[in-house]
């Protein structure tokens, strides 16, 4: 009897030390898993305002922009112009940085020179402390362009006035353009009343 006794006795406290055990095992535990969430939220709250406020946060600034190409009518030409275009104020844009705005471009050549004006989306960097962009990845631009010929164009008569759109596609080290222009002085009587042009050099 006692010793049936004695049996129950420690089976009893076998099983109280264990749960007692369990518990204090799980207790911490369960506390890390309520202080993570606690930690966790606002952490990611944090991230989500910092992105939110980086987009928010934006400059209105201009890059310069250059390129060397040949094309028709204009032979050889070297241009040079600038995007104006909000980014975020945080960004420095050495590394790159997307932009997205109005483009401006003089470019004069052996056989003519234009003037264009238009719409450019292109992502880019700089080197520090440089108002040009020295590195174009991928690009491109639709522009409005005024076109006046000269020398020894391939146009007849080789002086002339045009007037139209150029489309230009870069990728890194070399850009392709195309357009389709309109004559705004007169030429000989068989002339056609549209020019197309296309090009292929370095830069945008």
């Amino acid at each position: 009897m006692r010793a049936a006794l004695r049996s129950n006795t420690g089976s009893s406290l076998t099983l109280v030390a264990g749960a007692l055990i369990c518990g204090l095992w799980a207790f911490p535990l369960a506390g890390q898993e309520v202080g993570r969430e606690a930690v966790d939220q606002p952490a990611e709250s944090s991230v989500a305002d910092q992105v939110r406020a980086d987009v928010d946060d934006t400059s209105l600034r201009w890059v310069g922009i250059g390129r060397v190409r040949y094309s028709t009518p204009m032979q050889v030409s070297v241009g040079a112009g600038a995007v104006v275009a909000r980014v975020p104020s945080s960004h420095d844009c050495v590394a790159f940085c997307e932009y997205r705005g109005l483009v401006l471009h003089l470019e004069p050549g052996l056989a003519g020179g234009q003037l264009g004006v238009g719409y450019a989306r292109l992502i880019a960097g700089r080197r520090p402390g440089s108002p040009f962009l020295s590195n174009i990845y991928v690009g491109w631009s639709g522009r409005a362009v005024l076109l006046r010929t000269w020398g020894d164009s391939d146009l007849d008569p080789a002086r002339q006035t045009l007037a139209g759109f150029e489309a230009q596609f870069s990728l890194p080290r070399v850009s392709f353009t195309l357009g389709a222009m309109r004559r705004i002085t007169s030429a000989h009587q068989d002339a056609d009343s549209y020019v197309y042009t296309a090009g292929i050099g370095w830069g945008f």
